[in-house]
């Protein structure tokens, strides 16, 4: 007859493995908030209460077999309940070595080398770990074959829509440079080149200096669709150029942000207004402004 383990151990044992087992089956679908729903919580306290109900039960018909088994082996059992709990777990999981020397150690004879290997038990801490270890892998085997709680594919997917619903909201949440409101800052020059060596260098290089696209470091342009500098760069990148359809409608489209446009358009004026310019740019293209030179 084993030991009777205690209803404040088993009550919440069960109930993590029920509550865990929820989570991998939400999770994989992608409802983790379910877990926390009023329905999911009652279902909760009901298998709480039947858990309670049950042991109530066991433990009753464990008191009834005590009468009935023999005197020696109700003393054994006492025995191995010598103690709380958490002393017995201990005893338990690792190997009682007074044992051992109780009972003597095996010893295997090599024979032809002199050596004499002790046969000793695997520590009880290990056995354990290794049965563990079973029963993970054959609950993640099922878990990747019947549902998407380990399946990478389907992670990176959850991990992918969820990154688009973050950046939904934080550009619904975050103003958009326009035109009106756009203005040259030093500060996003740099994360300007990133982008401009992104989405323009191929047409304009990296510096500016123009490749099948004008260059963008002369007092020479094509488009002038604002007085100031820096907006008619912002106009540009945002509406296209007429002239050259090549030159599309990137803000228009959507495909970059307006924010993204004014860390653009604070680059391309940075290397514009810079005195020092590429050592070789292209052949001046457009009109002369004059009033657009650095000052």
């Amino acid at each position: 007859m084993r030991s009777k383990i205690s209803s404040f151990i088993m009550i919440p044992s069960l109930l993590s493995v029920i509550i865990f087992m929820f989570y991998v089956f939400f999770i994989s679908y992608n409802h983790i908030s379910y877990l926390v729903h009023p329905i999911t919580i009652f279902f909760f306290i009901v298998i709480t209460v039947l858990l309670y109900i049950l042991e109530s039960i066991n433990r009753l018909i464990f008191k009834k077999k005590l009468q009935f088994i023999s005197k020696e082996e109700r003393e054994k059992l006492f025995e191995e309940n010598e103690g709380n709990y958490f002393y017995r777990l201990y005893k338990f999981i690792f190997y009682d070595y007074r044992k051992i020397h109780h009972n003597g150690v095996k010893k295997i004879d090599h024979g032809f080398d002199g050596i004499i290997e002790l046969d000793n038990k695997l520590p009880m801490w290990w056995v354990h770990l290794f049965y563990l270890t079973i029963a993970f892998s054959a609950i993640y085997f099922f878990s990747y074959l019947l549902i998407d709680f380990s399946n990478p594919y389907k992670e990176y997917d959850r991990a992918y829509q969820n990154q688009l619903k973050e950046i939904q909201i934080f550009e619904k949440n975050t103003p958009q440079a326009t035109i009106e409101n756009a203005h040259f800052k030093e500060n996003l020059i740099h994360n300007g080149k990133v982008l401009f060596d992104e989405n323009c260098a191929t047409c304009h290089q990296s510096d500016g200096s123009g490749n099948i696209g004008p260059n963008l470091t002369d007092n020479y342009w094509i488009n002038i669709k604002d007085k100031d500098l820096f907006k008619n760069i912002f106009y540009i990148i945002w509406n296209g150029s007429e002239n050259n359809p090549t030159m599309r409608a990137f803000g228009q489209s959507g495909e970059i942000k307006g924010n993204d446009i004014e860390k653009i358009s604070s680059y391309v004026y940075f290397i514009n207004q810079k005195s020092k310019k590429p050592l070789k740019g292209k052949i001046h293209q457009g009109t002369e402004i004059k009033e657009w030179r650095k000052m």
